[in-house]
Parts: structure tokens; sequence; C-alpha cells
């Protein structure tokens, strides 16, 4: 096993027996790689769907369910045989059960691990995209008139599920403190769920692997392969940067600042749009998701009948309201022909 770096394991163990657990830097920096190979693979069965829609199509619309597979073989695989998840044993961690003492390579403590790792992830992914499906729909119906058992029980998810969420991540955050002031030796409320504890892969760890991982090892081919795994974490930090800075310029391009920027602080202020006719050629040169009244996203995108064109819900009503027309065409409207669109 000379070819087996130590820098890679804990920082210099003063004797074999000594056991260290991660630092918090380690434990983040896997939870970060852990979070971006979902998004990553996403990503890249969307474009092969583009291209070989045929082949890829149900791949793409059922990937919840492909990856869901995928991700069980390939931690069922590691806590098997390195008694880690894929990216805790990337980063020369193992789990010890609090129990036994032992890595979770089989029976109980491997289906608890399998459970938080895989199960879990799936089901709050489920979850999460319920309530923001239910929210649209709590946001524009009355409640009170329901009075079937389903639409009770979706009231009370919708209610509910973010104090759910936020309790979660409070108990989380209470873990990660406790561990970064060693008081507490895990960091996760799923990790006392399976009954396990991190810590740092031993040369007598890896001497007791049947075979090394890759990224374990050293060697040039080695590191390009530790390049490549940790290439989706980096490339999915670059693009939400990225992102951030596309909202900030939109941000200063739609706010009053870069308004009162281009027109200056003595100059005349246009009336409001809604009072009176939009040019189509003006509505057009907007952005696709532009409300052509308030000039911003739109929100709950609302469709006129007389016209074709797309408003914010709550723009559109007032308009049509007050003026009894299209704000673009001229066209009597109503309230009445207004048609909520779901995307």
């Amino acid at each position: 096993m000379s070819t087996i770096r130590a820098s890679q394991l804990a920082s210099s163990l003063s004797s074999a027996s000594e056991v260290k657990q991660p630092s918090v830097f380690d434990i983040i920096a896997q939870e970060n790689l852990s979070t971006s190979i979902r998004p990553a693979l996403q990503h890249l069965v969307k474009y092969l769907a583009i291209f070989k829609p045929k082949t890829f199509l149900s791949v793409h619309r059922n990937f919840d369910e492909y990856y869901l597979l995928f991700d069980l073989v390939l931690q069922n695989y590691y806590l098997r045989n390195y008694g880690a998840s894929f990216t805790e044993n990337f980063y020369s961690m193992k789990r010890v059960a609090t129990s036994t003492g032992i890595p979770p390579n089989d029976g109980r403590q491997r289906v608890l691990s399998l459970i938080t790792l895989v199960g879990w992830p799936y089901v709050e992914d489920k979850l999460n995209k319920l309530y923001d499906r239910l929210k649209e729909v709590y946001e524009i119906r009355s409640w009170a008139s329901t009075r079937d058992i389903r639409s009770r029980c979706q009231k009370i998810f919708v209610i509910l599920w973010p104090y759910i969420r936020t309790i979660l991540k409070a108990i989380k955050s209470a873990l990660q403190l406790a561990y970064i002031l060693n008081r507490s030796s895990i960091h996760s409320p799923w990790l006392y769920l399976s009954g396990v504890v991190l810590q740092h892969l031993t040369p007598e760890d890896l001497e007791a692997f049947s075979a090394v991982p890759l990224h374990l090892q050293t060697g040039f081919f080695n590191r390009i392969w530790r390049f490549v795994l940790g290439l989706p974490g980096v490339l999915s930090r670059l693009f939400a940067y990225g992102l951030f800075f596309v909202q900030f310029l939109d941000y200063m391009y739609n706010t009053d600042l870069a308004k009162l920027t281009k027109t200056g602080l003595n100059g005349t202020i246009a009336p409001p749009p809604h009072k009176m006719i939009l040019k189509e050629s003006e509505i057009l040169s907007l952005d696709t998701n532009k409300c052509p009244i308030c000039l911003k996203k739109r929100i709950n995108d609302t469709a006129l009948f007389v016209s074709g064109y797309v408003f914010c819900y709550t723009c559109i009503n007032q308009h049509v309201n007050t003026y009894h027309k299209c704000p673009v065409t001229g066209c009597p409207a109503t309230s009445q022909h207004l048609i909520r669109l779901f995307v």
C-alpha cells in the first residue's frame, strides 16, 4: 500500500489507535459535493434528451426515479465495501456504528444509512415540489369553502410543511454548532437516526479494503480523477454566482433607481403604463417573462382572453376593473376574460 497518500487521511495521527473526527470544513465540502451531483446529472440528461429524445426523453421525464435507483446502487456499494457513502469516502471518512464500533457494512445499520442517505432526500424533494404546487393553488382559492378530506389535508400540509422544514434546519444548525464546539459527536440528525458517527479513515482501514478507490491513491491519473469528481461542485458554485450576478443586473435595470439614473432627477416621470394604451411594438420588445403593465417579472401569470397578452394577475385585474379594456389593444374586457395560467 505504498501508493496510498497519508496526506489524504486525518492530519498526522499521533498513534494508530487514535480516533479523529473530520473537521467541519471537510463535512461542508462533503455535503456540497453530495448536493451537486444530482443537479449536474439532471442537466446532463436534459441536454441528452434534446439531442436524442427517443433514447433519453423518458429518462428526463422520470429523472427522480432513475436517480433514486442509481443513488441506491451507488451508496449501497460504498457502504458495503467502504463503510461510508460515496462522498464521505471521497473525503477519506468512514461511518462507525455507535452501538458496535464497526462500520455499517451489513445488517440494520446499513439499511438505516440507506434510508437517510437515499430515501429521505427523495421524499423531501417530492414534498417540496408538492408544497410549491399546492401553495400556488392555496394563494388563488378560498380554502374556507373546502369540505372534502383531501383538500383539508392539503391545506394542513401547506401550513405545516414550512414549519417542519424550519425545525429540521434549526436542529441541524444546533448540532453543527455543538459539533464545532466539541459538544457533540454528530453534526446532523440523520446521523443520529442512522446510529453512526463519522471518523477519518486510518491506514489500517485502507489495508483492509479489497480495492482502494482511485481518489484515495496517488499518481497523476488519480489526481485527474479527483478533479473530475470534484468538478460538479465547482461548476455548481460558478453557476450560482452567475445567476446571482444576472439577477443583480436585472434588479438594477428594472428598479426605480435605474429609471432615475436614465431620466435624471429633474426629468419628468412618465405616467404609469396602465393609464394609457401600450404600443404593441414596445410590448414585443420586452422579455417573455415580463408583465406589460408593471414591466417586472410576472407574478401569477394571467392571460387576457380578448387579446392573448399575459400579465400579472393583480395588474391586469385592477386595469380591466378600472378601464374595462385591454391595456395593449384597447379591446373591451372585463374580469370575466381573465384566464389563470399554471406554469
